[in-house]
């Protein structure tokens, strides 16, 4: 059994982006949820990547304080902000500048890693429930190390809609996809979520090279090679 849970409020029990939520199939799953996790000594946690600003409007707008006490409710703050490196801080502020709903996707492993030593649990102990492939499944291996799931019914790659990957584990709205989690997490094979964020790397590497210059040095030598194509193109 599980001891420590967090779900993430945006993009799962609230609308966002082009996602929209079902209040009353929402507030029924969550019902469920916290009542389980009361009645079996797991702390729930409501977590959410919008600025604290922004994170308690939605959060009393969505009628969810109900559930989720003020330790229970975790969101960017002014402590996190200055706790990055100026670069990242000047990165940060310029975005809220630009779009006040910025959500800081990579705020919850931090949060994750601070429970835990807070709490004193062990990282198996733990159970996130996400729907980014990027920031909830290969940043927590990287990061938290934690178990995660993903929200199959709004997957997401960095913000954008994305497929689901063979191997991984999931949940729905359903309350007994959740609760078979926390009671007994399965396996699961990181083999497709490997190749995906090599995939991922390898193409945005090649988005950003250059290669102008080697073309054109192919170019060259194609001009000066024989119809038998015997010369060896050599670019320096």
């Amino acid at each position: 059994m599980k001891r420590v849970c967090f779900i993430e409020m945006e993009g799962i029990l609230l609308s966002h982006e082009d996602y929209s939520t079902d209040s009353k199939r929402v507030f029924n799953f969550v019902d469920k949820l916290a009542t389980f996790c009361k009645k079996e000594n797991i702390d729930l946690y409501l977590i959410s990547g919008f600025h604290e600003v922004i994170a308690k409007k939605e959060f009393k707008k969505s009628g969810l304080e109900k559930y989720f006490d003020k330790k229970h409710f975790l969101f960017v703050n002014e402590e996190y902000i200055l706790g990055k490196a100026d670069v990242d801080e000047k990165i940060h502020r310029d975005s809220l500048k630009e779009d006040e709903m910025f959500v800081d996707s990579y705020f919850k492993q931090v949060a994750i890693q601070k429970i835990i030593e807070e709490d004193n649990v062990s990282s198996d102990e733990v159970l996130l429930l996400g729907n980014d492939i990027w920031v909830d499944a290969y940043y927590t291996t990287r990061f938290s190390k934690v178990d995660f799931a993903l929200f199959e019914e709004n997957i997401l790659q960095r913000g954008n809609k994305a497929k689901s990957l063979e191997g991984l584990a999931y949940f729905s709205l359903e309350f007994n996809s959740v609760k078979s989690l926390l009671e007994d997490f399965p396996i699961v094979d990181l083999k497709s979520l490997d190749k995906f964020v090599f995939d991922t790397m390898k193409k945005v590497i090649m988005d950003n090279v250059d290669l102008s210059g080697v073309a054109k040095k192919i170019s060259e030598n194609k001009n000066e090679t024989n119809l038998e194509g015997l010369n060896e193109t050599k670019i320096s």
